[in-house]
Order: structure tokens, then C-alpha cells, then sequence
């Protein structure tokens, strides 16, 4: 049996003190950490409020409603929190929306709270839940009026906090590692003090482990004073094991004294039979000879029974024992060996299933004692009977076994408890008067009490009282509480129909088909083919389905819950070049996120979240007819094509092409961010208007018009389109702008319902790697945004060939400025006036 290794007080000592300082260091840690919070949310809150101020700034009246001019920078100071998602709200005094999100949640101001009473300045902050995510809320009162309306318009504008907690993080770490460090040095000085304060027990240790092995005496050396209990403690030991060596000594001497009798009186019986001739005295001799030898083998039984008691009793580890099982083995052995003897055996029912803490083979032991002794003593001049029976005052148990035999006179009853004490009732009877030893032995190591009594009529009473269980015996079951799982109802669903229609094409797995991918996409068939054959080739067992869609159908689609049973028409990904329709997806929590090393490559501009992917680095440019418009002619830059038009109206009357801002996402998103970056943009809207411009959905009707020559010059159109058509034959020209020139990304999003996200993920893996960006260069006619494709089409072919600034549109909340419904209109109005002249 491996020996069991004791616990360090070094150790321990180390550990208790190690613990107080990690709870100082939890407690700094938490203050830290709420520190931490603070300061984030301080600095966040900043950027909240300057967005609030920035959007109460173009609060007015205006033909009798309240209305809001969103600035572009309201959202844009917002988008520098790269992670978060954006929400503002902004609604009348009589609580009815001007614009934005109509459920954002924003709590009324308190009475007496600053802010309750309105004012630019009155800003408040909040926490909230939106759509399942925790947002901080910043509310804005500002008061607008007209001579027939006015009142405090609430401004409330909301960010996730996804970036505020990673600054609280940040801050924490760089504020808690001196902590940290200082714990691990303060680790290192507490292990090296509690080493030398407990020096002095090394000594102790060595002075005891030097003793004699027979030297009990107290140890002499003054301990330290937090172990001098220890040391008392160690001394008590010394004296009771000197006083069992004492007893073992006493006791073997008693067993030698008491052995020695008959083991002469059996070696002077032998000798006579040696020299004995006589038949029948030989036979007394060998009657003799037997009644020692038997003697000498009950007192050898008891000596040994004696000393196992002792041990166990010292060395008790109690367990619940049924008495009245025990009795019952007890009494089944006394009557085979009870003779004529009659024994009872009355167990009283309140008694028969009760337990006493304690040791059943000493307990059997001492029963079996004391009902042979009334056994052995009574003979057979009455029954003798064995009960069991609760004590009167309801605290334990009693055992009585009571006989007719002579009894024990009152001045012997101590005596004949003790080793080797027999009384005067006892003589002529062989015993070795270790019985009722035994039997005190275990009632003391039981915690019972032995009394010897006087029965009625005649003999002797043996009664032992048990005390009380401890801890009881009735139990109390805990049932554990079941926790109630909600059942989540997923319905299949099925796309409305829309009222223009799309092309759905499929491309079979080569491999035969075990999965299948739906992509629906804003691209046409010709730029995503080799895309979609290619990752073919790489997965043989996928089935693609590819419906071609415009932008503004394609997001009306994402966000229209499907209808009931259509879960097999449910897109696993979509791709559109309207990146700011696509940004609202992932904002307004209709996307799932996907991250790969691929994806973590990507340009910060172009992925936002890990939910948005731009894949492709497309020039806006201007296209023209080479045919009709010799190359020296064509516009170099904007102020170039607005004096262009200006200067020949009658040339170019009907011969402009733009996108339709009304209908075209990915026009309305140029469009939008030349207002912000032309500050001619709307005279240049209005000399094509003065032109009669004419507007088409998308860059492949312009570009159709452009070929046939029906227009001479198209503003704004996919470059990755005009240069397909160039490299066809077609005879178009193409210009890069030289005073900026707008890049868009095509971006995919895996959407929340998709049902194969995996499947989906992997698709733009494969359109970043660098086997799908050489597609997208090389094959597809679009331009690869991938740093290292060297190809023409390519963002850095592009940069190569042109000097002009080029501007990526970043995917961020910025993008959905413009997509506010108030300043959509009000956009696309002041363009329809411009560009749809009477």
C-alpha cells in the first residue's frame, strides 16, 4: 500500500497568502476593469454626442413637417469604430419618426435628469438592447420652429459595442500588467519569508527524528509560539504511548502470570502418566490434562479477543449497525452451543430497523461475552433472556440479557469488570476473567454505558445503553429543479415574387452532386461563369445555382421575410456591387459573419465585420464611342466633360449616358459620393440634363448604347465592363478621371438564413485566394483587388496606369447616409430637378 504523503505547511502557509493578494489583485482587477469601461464609454460617448450635435444642426421645418438633412459626417465619425454597427432614430415632438430606425428603444429623460428639459446641450447617455445587441444610446433634444409649428425634435443615435469593448480591454491590459508583475514578484518574496520563518520547525524535526526509539520523555526544546500547541500536542502523544507501552507491558505480564498456571499443572500431569501403570488412575490423569488444556485455550481465546478489541477500539471508524441483525447472529450461535439451557430473544418493534455508530465485529464480540458468561453461570436453573428495546427517554437504544443465575454481590460488580477479576459466584466455574473486560472495553470505545444489576427473583441483569445516532438517519432529498428548453419554430419559407423578373441559371456538379450552392448576385452572367467552373474544378460535387438580379431587388429580397414552405429557394450567398445596400444588410443584422486567413488579408476598407467582402477593385469611368468621338476629344476629367457639354449642346443632345439614381443602387452609391467629392457635381448634373441624358438600370444597357453609337459618352460606368466590351471589339474608349475616379467592390454576404454558411464561406475563400483573384483578372472581365495579381485587371495594374487619385469606396456605417429615407429623397429630388429638365 503506497505510503500517503502529508500536506506542505510551506505550502499551504504560501498558498493562504498567495490567495490574499489574489484578492487584492481581483479586487484591483475589477476596479481596473470597471475604470476601463468608463474611459471607453467616455471616449465613444464623445463620438455619439458630435454625431447627435452634427445631425441637430440640419433639424428644421419645412413645409409644415419637421424634417432632417442627415450630414454625411454624422455617420462617417461613427464609421471610425470599425466593428460597430450604427442606428439613429430621430422623431417629432408628438413622438411620431421623422426618419431612421422606428424601434430603436430610447427611454423618456427623468424629471429632474439633465436633458429632460431639452437644449443642445441636455445630452444623455444610455444603455440598451437592440435587436438582440447591446447598444449605447445617445439622446438629443433640439428645438425647432416655424411661426405655425415648433417643439423639441428627439435626436437619438446609436452604436453596438463591440469597439468599446475592445478599448476597455486595451486599457485594462496596459494598466493591470505592472500589477501583474508586481503579484508575480511579490509571489517570489512571499515564498522566500515563509521559508525562513519556518526554519525553526526544520530543528524541530531533526531533534524528534534523532530521539531513541524508546525515549517518550517531553520534547525540551521551546518551540516557536505559533507551534507550541503542536508541541504540547506531540508530548500528550508521548506520554499515552509510554502509557500503552505500559499497559502492553502489564498486560503481557498478566498473560504470562495466568498462562503459567495450567501450563504447569498440564506439564505435572504429563510426568505423572509417564510413570503411572494403572488404568484408571492414567484415565484421571487424562481427565486432568483435558480440563487444563481446555482452560489454557479459552484463556489463550480471550486474551486474544481482549487484545483485538483494544485495537479496534482505539482505532474506531464508526459505521451504522443494526442491532437487531446483531442480536439475532448472537443469539443463533449461543443456542447451538446453550445445551439444556432456554434463551429468548424479544426485539421490541419501535427498535427492530434502528442503527448505533459502531464497529459490528467488537459489538458481536461483547454480546457474545456477555451471553455466554449467562450462559456458562445460570446453567440451565432458568431461561435467559436477550432483548432489544428503546431506552425509556427516547435517546438510544438498550441491550439486556438477563439471567437466573447467582448473580454478582454489589462489592464485586467493579471488580469483576477489570482484567482477569473473578467474583466469589464464580468459583469452582472455569473462566479466565477477561469477559467483562472485553465487554467494558468496547461499551467505552461505543460511547455506551454497562451496568450490572440485580435481577427481580434472582440473578443477574447486563445492560448497555446506546446513545443517540449521530446525524440521524431520515433523508432529505434535494430534487434538482428542471430547467424548461423553449421550442424554437423554424418555418421554410419561400420568396415572394418580384415584379421583374430574373434569370436563374444552374451549373451542374461534374463530380455528381452531393451539395448545392445558391447564390443570388447583382453581376452579370458572363463576369461570375468562369468564377463559378473554376470553383467547379476544385469542388466536383457542388451544384451551383446563379440568379442574376439587380441591386435594388437583390437587397428587397434579403429583407423581405420569406414566405412559408421555401427554404429550398433561400440564397446561401449574395453579391452585389451596391456596397452600400450591402452594408445595411450586415448592419441591420441580416448576415451571419465568416473568417478565414483569407478574409483577415482583405484591405481594412474592405471588410467590415467579417460579414462583408469586397472581392473586386472597379474603376467608375467615363466611356465613349471611339468611332465618333476621337480620342483627343474625350473628357480627362469632370470640369473637362462639364465644359464638354456646355460648350456643344446641339452635338450631344441625347448623346449622354448615366445611371438612373432612382433605380440603380450602384448608381445612386456613385452618384452620391461625387456629391461629396465634386464640388461641381451638381452643375455637372445639370448640364446633363440640359444634354437630356439618358438613364439606364445598369453599366450593360449603357454600354449597348455606347456600342450602337445611340450615345456618344457614358459618365460613371463599371470599368470592369466597358474594358470587357473593348477587348470584344467593341468600339469604346475608355478614361479613368483624372481629377478622382470612384473604385467599387463587389461584395459578398453569407445572409442569416442561408442554409449552408459553410458551403457559402468557402465560395469567398475561393474568390480571395489567389487562384480565384488570377479568375477574376484574366477571366471573369472584372478587376482583382488582391495586391499581389500583377495583371491589367487589377488594382495594382490600375494604380500602374493612372496618375489619378483613386478613392475605394470603404465598407462602412458611413454608406448609410445616403440610404436614409429623408435624405434619399430629398437627394434624388434635388437630381431628378437637375438632370429631368421640362
Amino acid at each position: 500500500m503506497p505510503k500517503a504523503e502529508g500536506f506542505s505547511l510551506r505550502r499551504r502557509l504560501f498558498i493562504r497568502l498567495l490567495g490574499v493578494l489574489a484578492v487584492l489583485t481581483a479586487g484591483l482587477f475589477l476596479f481596473i476593469s470597471a475604470y476601463a469601461q468608463r474611459a471607453a464609454d467616455a471616449a465613444f460617448d464623445r463620438l455619439l454626442m458630435a454625431s447627435a450635435l452634427s445631425i441637430s444642426d440640419t433639424v428644421r421645418v419645412e413645409d409644415g413637417r419637421f424634417s432632417v438633412d442627415l450630414p454625411y459626417s454624422s455617420l462617417g465619425i461613427l464609421a471610425q469604430a470599425r466593428r460597430d454597427r450604427v442606428f439613429y432614430r430621430i422623431t417629432a415632438p408628438d413622438g411620431e419618426l421623422v426618419t431612421g430606425y422606428h424601434d430603436l428603444p430610447v427611454a423618456p429623460a427623468k424629471a429632474g435628469v439633465a436633458g429632460a428639459a431639452g437644449g443642445d446641450s441636455a445630452t444623455r447617455f444610455e444603455n440598451a438592447t437592440f435587436r438582440g445587441m447591446p447598444v449605447r444610446v445617445a439622446v438629443l433634444k433640439r428645438f425647432a420652429t416655424q411661426p405655425e409649428l415648433g417643439g423639441w425634435v428627439t435626436i437619438a443615435v446609436a452604436q453596438t459595442r463591440e469597439e468599446r469593448g475592445a478599448l476597455a480591454r486595451d486599457i485594462l491590459a496596459n494598466a493591470f500588467l505592472p500589477i501583474a508583475f508586481t503579484v508575480v514578484a511579490a509571489g517570489g518574496l512571499i515564498w522566500f519569508g515563509v521559508r525562513q520563518a519556518l526554519a525553526p520547525l526544520g530543528s524541530l524535526e531533526r531533534m524528534i527524528r534523532e530521539r531513541q526509539p524508546h525515549d517518550f520523555s517531553p520534547i525540551a526544546m521551546p518551540p516557536p509560539q505559533e507551534v507550541s500547541q503542536l508541541v504540547q500536542a506531540i508530548n500528550q502523544l508521548m506520554a499515552r504511548l509510554q502509557s500503552n507501552l505500559d499497559t502492553m507491558q502489564t498486560f503481557l505480564a498478566d498473560a504470562a502470570h495466568q498462562i503459567r498456571t495450567p501450563l504447569a499443572s498440564l506439564r505435572l500431569q504429563a510426568e505423572l502418566a509417564i510413570d503411572e501403570d494403572d488404568p484408571d488412575a492414567l484415565h484421571r490423569i487424562a481427565q486432568r490434562v483435558h480440563r487444563n488444556a481446555v482452560e489454557a485455550s479459552q484463556l489463550t481465546s480471550q486474551l486474544l479477543n481482549h487484545a483485538m478489541v483494544i485495537h479496534r477500539s482505539e482505532a474506531l471508524k464508526p459505521e451504522d449497525v443494526d442491532l437487531g441483525a446483531l442480536l439475532e447472529q448472537v443469539f443463533q450461535r449461543a443456542r447451538a452451543v446453550a445445551g439444556d439451557t432456554a434463551i429468548r430473544l424479544d426485539i421490541d418493534r419501535a427498535a427492530e430497523t434502528a442503527t448505533v455508530p459502531g464497529d459490528a465485529i467488537s459489538l458481536r464480540e461483547a454480546l457474545t461475552n456477555l451471553l455466554d458468561n449467562a450462559v456458562k453461570y445460570a446453567g440451565p436453573s432458568g431461561p435467559i433472556d436477550l432483548t432489544l428495546t428503546q431506552r425509556p427517554d427516547g435517546r438510544g437504544l438498550r441491550v439486556e440479557i438477563a439471567d437466573r443465575g447467582p448473580g454478582v454481590p454489589d462489592a464485586e460488580k467493579r471488580r469483576v469488570l477489570e482484567r482477569f477479576g473473578r467474583g466469589s459466584s464464580a468459583a469452582g466455574v472455569a473462566g479466565s476473567g477477561l469477559g467483562l473486560a472485553i465487554v467494558t472495553s468496547v461499551v467505552e470505545a461505543h460511547g455506551a454505558d454497562l451496568s450490572l444489576l440485580d435481577r427481580p427473583g434472582g440473578g443477574l441483569i447486563a445492560r448497555i445503553d446506546f446513545p443517540t445516532a449521530d446525524g440521524g438517519t431520515a433523508a432529505a432529498g434535494a430534487g434538482a429543479a428542471r430547467a424548461l428548453l423553449p421550442l424554437l419554430l423554424l418555418a421554410a419559407l419561400l420568396w415572394a415574387p418580384w415584379a421583374q423578373a430574373a434569370q436563374l441559371l444552374t451549373y451542374p456538379a461534374p463530380g455528381g452532386e452531393r451539395e448545392r450552392l445558391r447564390i443570388h448576385s447583382a453581376t452579370d452572367r458572363q463576369a461570375i461563369e468562369p468564377l463559378v467552373l473554376d470553383f467547379q474544378q476544385l469542388h466536383p460535387d457542388v451544384t451551383v445555382e446563379y440568379k442574376d438580379m439587380d441591386t435594388a431587388d437583390l437587397y428587397a429580397e434579403a429583407v423581405t421575410v420569406p414566405a412559408k414552405g421555401a427554404a429550398a429557394e433561400t440564397p446561401d450567398l449574395l453579391i452585389s456591387s451596391a456596397s452600400d445596400l450591402q452594408v445595411k444588410l450586415v448592419n441591420d443584422g441580416y448576415t451571419q459573419p465568416h473568417r478565414s486567413a483569407l478574409t483577415d488579408a482583405l484591405p481594412d476598407w474592405a471588410n467590415w465585420r467579417d460579414e462583408a467582402f469586397g472581392f473586386t477593385f472597379e474603376p467608375a469611368v467615363i466611356a465613349y464611342n471611339r468611332d465618333l468621338l476621337p480620342d483627343a476629344q474625350a473628357p480627362r476629367t469632370r470640369p473637362a466633360l462639364i465644359r464638354l457639354l456646355r460648350d456643344d449642346p446641339a452635338r450631344f443632345s441625347r448623346r449622354v449616358a448615366t445611371y438612373d439614381t432612382a433605380t440603380s443602387g450602384i448608381g445612386y452609391l456613385l452618384a452620391s459620393h461625387d456629391a461629396l467629392l465634386f464640388g461641381q457635381y451638381w452643375q455637372l448634373v445639370a448640364v446633363m440634363g440640359n444634354a437630356q441624358a439618358r438613364l439606364a438600370c445598369c453599366s450593360g444597357e449603357i454600354l449597348d448604347m455606347v456600342e450602337r453609337g445611340e450615345v456618344l459618352i457614358a459618365y460613371n460606368v463599371l470599368g470592369s465592363y466597358a474594358r470587357a466590351r473593348a477587348a470584344a471589339g467593341a468600339p469604346i474608349g475608355i478614361v479613368v478621371p483624372e481629377d478622382y475616379t470612384l473604385v467599387i467592390s463587389r461584395v459578398a454576404v453569407i445572409p442569416r438564413t442561408a442554409p449552408r454558411p459553410q458551403l457559402a464561406g468557402a465560395f469567398i475563400d475561393y474568390l480571395l485566394s489567389p487562384r480565384g483573384q488570377e479568375v477574376v483578372a484574366d477571366r471573369s472581365a472584372l478587376y482583382a483587388i488582391s495586391s499581389g495579381i500583377k495583371r491589367e485587371a487589377s488594382a495594382s495594374g490600375l494604380r500602374s496606369s493612372t496618375a489619378a487619385p483613386l478613392h475605394p469606396i470603404a465598407l462602412s456605417p458611413a454608406l448609410l447616409v445616403f440610404l436614409d429615407r429623408l435624405k434619399r429623397e430629398r437627394f434624388l429630388q434635388q437630381w431628378q430637378s437637375a438632370i429631368l429638365l421640362p
